[in-house]
């Protein structure tokens, strides 16, 4: 499943205002009803999942979606996104661009894995923000499809790599992923997490976000550079914590 198959340009608003984060989910829910993605019942579970932690991903994006508990609320999966040129204060930095999500089964996975480099463009997350126009920030968040292949990954000669088993509750979701970006800043050395076919580098959430791994769950963890055992440590520390 593409990106472009789940998210309409109708999908698009720019240009919005909201004072609070609150307002910002029910407008990208109520986008998601009126595309028949989901019952009115989904927006109250994304409230709920926004309680539990924050979906803020950095770069001024917020992810909002509901909780496990609200599949039933799910008709199909689809994408909806709300552009807030202003900002809406959403913890300690504001999101300019909502982009809602309500996914049947694993199907977020794939989609998160295809927006994961475009979310991490600093400056073009910034344009995007600041866009009028409904089919730019479509044809930026469709970018790049692919036939689902994996490219093959060649092991550098002096590359550290560990296989560790998921023991985290919280598997590589929000706060762990979190955790690990924040955590390889200082280090100087490139960092990945590999699950399945999927890798993801370390400093990017919403990579980590992409690959889906949960509780249970085998990585192979890869580190290059002066700092590499130490950061790969530290990542596998929390990886493996007893808790979130």
């Amino acid at each position: 499943m593409t990106t472009a198959q789940v998210l309409p340009e109708s999908a698009i608003v720019v240009g919005a205002v909201a004072s609070r984060k609150e307002e910002a989910i029910d407008r990208v829910g109520g986008l998601l009803v009126d595309h028949g993605y989901v019952t009115a019942d989904y927006i109250a579970a994304m409230r709920d999942r926004e309680a539990i932690i924050s979906t803020y991903l950095g770069n001024g994006i917020a992810l909002p979606h509901g909780t496990s508990e609200a599949q039933a609320t799910i008709l199909r999966t689809g994408i909806a996104v709300v552009q807030y040129p202003s900002g809406v204060p959403w913890g300690d930095e504001p999101a300019r661009l909502v982009i809602g999500l309500a996914a049947t089964s694993d199907e977020h996975i794939g989609i998160l894995s295809r927006l994961a480099g475009i979310l991490d463009d600093a400056e073009l997350c910034d344009r995007l923000a600041r866009s009028d126009d409904p089919g730019e920030i479509h044809r930026a968040l469709t970018a790049g499809e692919t036939d689902g292949h994996e490219p093959h990954i060649d092991t550098p000669q002096a590359e550290i790599v560990r296989v560790v088993r998921i023991t985290n509750p919280a598997g590589l979701h929000a706060r762990p992923a979190a955790q690990i970006v924040e955590r390889v800043r200082p280090f100087d050395a490139d960092v990945s997490i590999q699950a399945g076919s999927r890798r993801a580098d370390a400093r990017s959430i919403t990579g980590l976000l992409g690959l889906g791994a949960s509780v249970g769950d085998e990585v192979t963890l890869r580190a290059d550079g002066s700092d590499a055992q130490d950061a790969l440590e530290a990542v596998e520390a929390i990886v493996t914590s007893g808790s979130d």
